[in-house]
């Protein structure tokens, strides 16, 4: 199994390392970029919902 397949079983609610290891969370993944200079804010972003 590839690390891709590994983590999209574990953020779906899998068990994948170890007993009682599943992670699930619903809603929207949120991404949070830093800034990239002096002065600028720190963005975020949303994904899409999950539908899963």
């Amino acid at each position: 199994m590839g690390f891709s397949e590994w983590l999209y079983r574990y953020l779906i609610g899998e068990e994948m390392a170890g007993w009682d290891s599943a992670a699930f969370y619903r809603g929207p993944v949120q991404l949070e970029y830093p800034p990239t200079g002096p002065g600028q804010r720190t963005q975020e972003a949303y994904g899409p919902e999950r539908g899963m």
